[in-house]
């Protein structure tokens, strides 16, 4: 007996630190695309800043569009490999490559930047989605416990967010540094810095997809089978995701991923010219951001296990709403500090904790999804966990998106100079840059906490829920 508890114990820790694998890849391309893409294209490339956040909008949408597609089809597939390997092993090259070829683009005009920049972006989301989507539908087969899931989404999310962090950190301390004898904050408009990045980050995130195939690779025997019936198309579909559970958290993910997009696609921006901090500050405020991921990692257990998730993400979407948009609108009326030394500490003490909020955010938000699983397969009595995980993936594409294009539409609306020093914009158009991006991003938050009040499966629900699946009365 005491061998069988060793031995699960043991496939656990090898998924969790799978599930750090895959999250490692996808932070490291995320925060990448989210921090850098906007200010690489626009103000070191010259594409126009509504262009650039326009085309990566696009991509979004588009690549979106076929997570259902690649969800419902992993559901389904039957091979040697499972339902979700063959994606897992045949997206690991394509994804690489992609990312490296996002950085080092060929000299082209406005048009051939941006259609190169739209070819790119949507074939590397495409890749993105045959790996995300199937690794994450593994979450339910790998376990039914309601915490066990929010600890192996931890590892997920932690991972993403601490090496994707440590990248940007990288970013700026080394490919982008200010080189001597040129002005602060000129580091960033180095073009060569870019492309050595992507080649560094397209080597370890190919190394980091493989290992999560394989490090799930041993589960296969024991996942679950697709549906020995057929089941209707569209129809079919619909029938799984009518549920208003599924449907509160697909609107509270759409506005969180919103605020996300717009807050990371502008933190290059508000750093600089906002806040007035220099690369080196810049790079001690991201450095100080891997806090933030050993903090969600470490406090989860204490705030999350053992409690109701609902009340879990209302509490922590609350709290990421002050933090995100008060500090700007204390700026904005004059009630932050004005010492330069108490306004740089505060902000990073801001920065740790804001990103630890978020990353807690999406551990839960995951979790929750998982859950939703056997509540819709004890309706329909199939087991879809690619389709209701890629329609996730879904609205955190298209919301992204919408981020990135809000803050295009926003640097534009100001009139925001393109390949400006951070000394060389004017104080107007720094503070309507604050006075645009504060509320957009509150109000995004908003909506988010709102609709999470109409949430009502509990932890006895999802109980009941597996008990009934695993009594047989579930399709597997």
């Amino acid at each position: 007996m005491s061998h069988f508890f060793e031995s699960a114990a043991l496939v656990l820790t090898r998924a969790r630190w799978s599930f750090a694998a895959s999250g490692t890849a996808t932070g490291l391309i995320s925060n990448g695309v989210s921090y850098f893409l906007l200010i690489y294209y626009s103000q070191v490339l010259g594409l126009a800043p509504a262009r650039a956040g326009l085309v990566m909008m696009i991509a979004l949408v588009v690549d979106a569009v076929s997570d259902p597609l690649v969800g419902r089809w992993s559901d389904r597939l039957r091979s040697r490999l499972g339902r979700r390997h063959p994606f897992l092993y045949a997206a690991v090259f394509p994804i690489a490559l992609l990312y490296y070829l996002l950085w080092d683009p060929p000299s082209l005009s406005q048009n051939g930047l941006f259609i190169y920049l739209l070819g790119v972006a949507l074939g590397l989301r495409l890749a993105l989605t045959a790996h995300i989507v199937p690794f994450n539908a593994l979450l339910p087969e790998l376990s039914a416990d309601y915490d066990e899931r929010t600890r192996m989404m931890n590892y997920s999310y932690c991972a993403a967010w601490f090496f994707g962090t440590l990248m940007a950190v990288a970013m700026y301390a080394v490919w982008l540094a200010d080189a001597p004898g040129t002005p602060e904050g000129s580091g960033v408009l180095r073009a060569a810095g870019y492309v050595e990045a992507g080649v560094f980050g397209a080597v370890v995130v190919g190394l980091c997809l493989v290992a999560a195939a394989w490090g799930t690779h041993a589960h296969i025997p024991s996942l679950a089978s697709p549906p020995t019936r057929r089941t209707g198309g569209l129809r079919a579909m619909f029938e799984t995701l009518n549920d208003r559970n599924f449907a509160v958290m697909i609107g509270s993910g759409l506005a969180s991923s919103a605020a996300a997009g717009t807050s990371t696609a502008l933190w290059a921006y508000m750093q600089p010219y906002f806040w007035g901090f220099n690369s080196s500050e810049t790079s001690i405020i991201l450095a100080a951001q891997l806090l933030s991921a050993v903090l969600a990692f470490v406090l989860i257990p204490g705030l999350v296990m053992g409690k109701e998730k609902k009340a879990s993400l209302i509490n922590l979407s609350w709290a990421s709403l002050i933090v995100g948009s008060g500090p700007v609108f204390l700026e904005l009326i004059g009630w932050f500090p004005v010492d330069a030394d108490a306004r740089f500490y505060l902000m990073v003490l801001i920065g740790v904790v804001q990103v630890m909020f978020i990353v807690m955010i999406g551990t839960v938000t995951a979790s929750m999804i998982a859950d939703i699983v056997e509540a819709r397969a004890v309706v329909t009595r199939r087991r879809e966990e690619g389709l209701l995980f890629s329609v996730l993936s879904f609205v955190g594409k298209v919301a992204t998106g919408l981020g990135i294009w809000v803050s295009g539409l926003i640097l534009a609306a100001v009139a925001f100079p393109m390949q400006a020093d951070s000394g060389a914009v004017s104080a107007e158009v720094v503070a309507a840059l604050g006075w645009l991006y504060a509320p957009v991003l509150a109000g995004f938050y908003l909506a988010g906490v709102i609709v999470l009040y109409f949430f009502d499966l509990s932890r006895q629900a999802h109980e009941r829920n597996v008990r009934d699946w695993q009594g047989g009365n579930v399709e597997l």
